[in-house]
């Protein structure tokens, strides 16, 4: 084939300012022609290849493989992934030249440097489980935010895990437990972790308002429904729910009558005010709580058995404080702090009190310990709160005083309560066996017993 000079030129052109490396060799792989970037691919001076041959290169290991050699040896297309001494990875085709009489008269190859392509993929991947933990993260924080408390009983590592996965479904849920477990606190995190929460979180007691004020506290009323109604009618807890949730706390003292028609809500998803003849849609979502046993009242005939199975789509059973002792300790100091803010003071209790706490019954579980930390920061006149700084432990308090713990429980308690803190504040095993003076392998084991892995 003869070329111009024109011809020459335009060629030349077209192959050295090709975005790939190009090798251009004869049938017995001679090296007619590379690139002129090729030194800073290969890290091989162009003068050592061009007009040398490519098998004795291959052999040298300057091409390992040589995929031109490959080319000319099976007169196929070749493609392969290498990598260079200078640690460039390249993807190489090589081609076989053939003339027109089908006669193999060289190869060419071309080589592509994805070096960067190979590193932007591995950021990608890096970035892509950076996010995974970032979501995963995330997604710890929004339930810690709902649930400011560190569950290390299992009973309520059960509760909260129940609750968050209801969060999102619109299920009914009813929540059971003693009075003062943080059966309200439940709902209010169900609230808090669901797509709902930009909207009203109502609630209503239903052993606190009178008989002759649950419908239309519940149903609301339109005007002129009765004798003393408002102009222009009232809304309801359900209207005022609107899309958010509505709380029903201490279901089971709802009458019956009511529970009728709660039912016929619950079923159509519809109510009238009233008075009123125009049906309202319910778009809210509907929690229940009680602190009795419903399935005794059903016996009793006092609650009727079609409503509670409307209500009990999901039941969370929520342990009394007896039976989560674990979680003490963190209550207080986070009652604590939230009291402190309230009032505008810098009380706290000692791990001596705290601990000492940790030990009592509580039979009016978490409202009964909440009223007795605010009691004692609103009395005691120092910042410190001790033992001695309690007046009523020897009076009329549901807390013994005198009650005997055994030396290895207290050492036991004060320890945890030590351990978990200092944790909380350095949440490794080196730092906290830096701080502590103790080796790490005792750390972990301090951590495994007293934090666990939740």
């Amino acid at each position: 084939m003869n070329l111009s000079e024109n011809d020459t030129i335009l060629l030349k052109h077209i192959l050295e300012h090709s975005f790939d490396e190009i090798f251009i060799a004869d049938a017995a792989g001679m090296v007619l022609y590379t690139s002129q970037t090729t030194e800073l691919v290969f890290g091989i001076p162009r003068e050592q290849i061009v007009n040398h041959n490519l098998f004795d290169l291959e052999k040298q290991g300057l091409f390992s493989p040589s995929v031109i050699a490959n080319v000319l040896r099976t007169k196929k297309k070749d493609t392969l992934i290498q990598e260079t001494i200078l640690n460039r990875k390249l993807i190489i085709s090589g081609y076989p030249i053939f003339d027109s009489s089908g006669l193999l008269i060289g190869a060419m190859s071309v080589s592509r440097d994805i070096t960067e392509f190979e590193y932007l993929k591995k950021e990608n991947d890096q970035v892509a489980k950076a996010l995974q933990l970032y979501q995963e993260e995330n997604e710890k924080l929004r339930k810690q935010a709902a649930s400011p408390f560190l569950h290390r009983n299992d009973k309520m590592a059960k509760v909260f895990d129940i609750a968050s996965k209801v969060a999102n479904i619109n299920v009914t849920v009813l929540l059971e437990g003693e009075s003062g477990t943080g059966k309200n606190h439940i709902a209010h995190m169900i609230h808090q972790m669901s797509s709902r929460k930009a909207e009203p979180f109502i609630e209503m007691n239903c052993g606190a308002i009178p008989e002759s004020l649950f419908e239309s506290e519940l149903f609301g009323y339109e005007e002129g429904a009765f004798t003393g109604s408002k102009k222009g009618g009232k809304k309801g807890y359900f209207e005022c729910a609107r899309k958010g949730t509505l709380f029903l706390d201490e279901i089971g003292e709802l009458p019956m009558n009511l529970q009728v028609k709660l039912l016929s809500v619950l079923q159509n998803h519809s109510f009238m005010r009233i008075g009123g003849t125009k049906e309202i849609e319910v778009n809210c979502r509907i929690i229940c709580a009680t602190n009795q046993q419903l399935e005794t009242l059903i016996k009793e005939r006092r609650f009727r058995e079609d409503l509670y199975y409307r209500i009990n789509v999901v039941k969370i059973d929520i342990p009394p404080l007896r039976e989560r002792r674990e979680e003490i300790i963190p209550l207080i100091y986070e009652i604590t702090e939230q009291l402190n803010r309230k009032y505008g003071l810098d009380k706290y209790f000692t791990p001596t009190m705290a601990a000492w706490l940790s030990q009592q019954q509580w039979p009016g579980n978490v409202r009964e310990l909440r009223n007795y930390i605010e009691k004692q920061i609103i009395t005691t006149s120092g910042n410190e709160i001790d033992l001695e700084s309690d007046e009523d432990t020897n009076q009329n308090s549901s807390i013994d005083a005198n009650q005997e713990i055994p030396l290895d429980d207290y050492i036991e308690t004060l320890e945890k309560e030590y351990i978990v803190r200092m944790y909380q504040k350095y949440p490794s095993s080196i730092k906290l066996a830096e701080k502590l003076g103790i080796s790490q392998s005792t750390a972990n084991r301090k951590i495994q017993k007293y934090v666990g892995t939740r």
